[in-house]
């Protein structure tokens, strides 16, 4: 009998697992929506790869640390970079998509805080969707595919990790048991107001770690990406940095070019920066704007975002687009090793729901999909020589015990506090508002969902308010500005805060 891995998510890392594990394996993938609700599937820039003759994973390793203020852990780090050039190489011979000129040579595109031309795009501005529907057409009839179904609680037995419970759209519990479970359940940008991600990554993957044990790590560093789409409404419309790497710069109205004499990178200075910059620009009441005016054949270039600037009536063509920063990427999550192993014994977590240090204080742009395809490369490798779970796993009683006077926020409210009091400028007042704010409600964090009577709605609820709640408690606790976390009240990066982490485990609370 094949062993079962269960993996939750369906992002870049989930399917690039999955194709690794088809073969062998019974394979079950759920997703909290549909098949395509996933950050991956949005992703409009890039794979970053050293793959250029001019080129070196070296360099691409000095980008990556820069870009990460060496918070990175190095050698996983270099093996990221290292391994990503040989199996992108390994995937182009095989048909993965990527864009080439009329003679067949890739078009290798520039992005924010890259010194090389290095980032391997597909469909223009729609990478993520043409990998996406790559690794789809793989899989199509090969795995299972669960829809509509969020993931709620693992289920430990004898210290191993044996299954996962999930609730569908009846408000019915669901035990998937499973020799591997894997979390790839994305980030937590969408705990914020304004965001590139897609609405279903609220940190379940996350919350439901914390719960079962593990460790979680670096909640404080939220990338907010400077140029997303502004618009009366709210939409989490990413315009990518690819353009800028094109030739677009940041203007305010009256044309002034806001990134001159701000960063040697200027334009393509490292997201934190920028963002920071349209912020302070925005809140002294200025409208800021791409000027694309330089960028070459931009309707060919980048067809998804003139798409959606005509949707939104915004005249592309007169050489502007308005933009606003938005949480786009979390470099925190639960804690794995070079093989994505959480300290649970087959739990496993892979993604930007994991946190093995690769991205440091502040992700380097298109590194993200590469990561989830490095990682799910060796994860699969580790998953092939595990020998099954000997332990008959049999579904967990759930009596769904009622909590009395149990109020819960409504998402809109909770995400606009956390964008207001925990978003891209940070200081100790808004910070304690925020934890204040959270304290009124019951934080569910020691004992399993699903023995209380709680709705999917609720549920999910339930993960966001844990995971604002430890990502304003490492904000509060790192006293200092270092990558993507800014403190207005600690502006100074310090050495002694170098190299240290701030942990979150149930059984032992905040660790530095």
């Amino acid at each position: 009998m094949q062993q079962k891995v269960v993996i939750i998510g369906a992002g870049i890392a989930a399917h690039a697992l999955a194709n690794q594990l088809y073969s062998q394996f019974d394979v079950t993938m759920i997703t909290k929506k549909k098949w395509k609700n996933s950050n991956s599937f949005r992703a409009q820039g890039g794979v970053a790869a050293a793959i250029a003759s001019n080129d070196h994973w070296r360099i691409h390793l000095e980008d990556t640390l820069k870009a990460g203020v060496y918070h990175n852990d190095k050698a996983l780090t270099e093996l990221m970079v290292k391994e990503g050039q040989s199996i992108l190489k390994t995937l182009l011979r095989q048909g993965f998509p990527a864009d080439k000129d009329v003679s067949g040579q890739l078009l290798l595109g520039k992005e924010g805080a890259h010194s090389k031309r290095r980032i391997i795009h597909a469909g223009g501005d729609q990478t993520g969707k043409y990998v996406i529907q790559y690794y789809q057409r793989i899989l199509q009839n090969k795995i299972h595919i669960i829809e509509n179904q969020l993931a709620v609680d693992c289920v430990i037995e004898n210290g191993h990790c044996t299954g996962i419970i999930t609730i569908d759209n009846k408000e019915q519990y669901v035990f998937h048991p499973a020799d591997h479970v894997v979390l790839a359940t994305g980030g937590y940008g969408a705990i914020y107001d304004t965001t590139s991600n897609d609405e279903t990554t609220t940190g379940d993957g996350i919350s439901i770690a914390y719960r079962a044990g593990a460790a979680i790590s670096d909640l404080e560093f939220v990338q907010f990406h400077p140029t997303m789409l502004s618009v009366p409404e709210k939409q989490n419309i990413l315009i990518s940095e690819a353009v800028r790497g094109e030739g677009a710069i940041l203007i305010d109205r009256e044309g002034r070019a806001i990134m001159k004499d701000q960063h040697p990178q200027k334009d393509l200075a490292p997201r934190d920066v920028i963002s920071r910059i349209v912020t302070a620009e925005i809140s002294k009441g200025k409208e800021i704007f791409l000027d694309i005016s330089k960028v070459k054949n931009f309707p060919q270039r980048f067809p998804f975002i003139t798409s959606i600037c005509e949707r939104y009536n915004i005249d592309w063509k007169k050489g502007t687009i308005p933009i606003q920063p938005g949480a786009h990427f979390t470099m925190g999550g639960v804690e794995t090793n070079e093989h994505g192993e959480t300290s649970i014994p087959r739990l496993y977590a892979v993604g930007e729901v994991a946190c093995n240090y690769v991205h440091g204080a502040n992700r380097l742009a298109s590194n993200s999909l590469l990561e989830g395809i490095v990682f799910a490369t060796r994860l699969a490798e580790l998953i092939r020589n595990q020998k099954p779970l000997t332990s008959s796993t049999t579904a967990p009683v759930t009596h769904r015990a009622a909590i009395s006077s149990f109020a819960l926020p409504e998402k809109a409210d909770l995400r606009k506090r956390m964008t207001a009091f925990v978003g891209i400028n940070r200081k100790s007042n808004t910070l304690r508002k925020m934890s204040d704010w959270l304290g009124q409600y019951t934080i569910i964090k020691d004992q399993p969902l699903y023995n209380i009577s709680l709705s999917k709605k609720q549920i999910e609820l339930q993960h966001m308010l844990l995971v604002a709640n430890l990502v304003t408690n490492a904000a509060e606790s790192r006293t200092e500005s270092r990558g993507a976390h800014y403190r207005i009240d600690y502006p100074d990066s310090v050495v002694s805060w170098r190299e240290k982490r701030i942990y979150h485990q149930l059984k032992r609370g905040v660790v530095v």
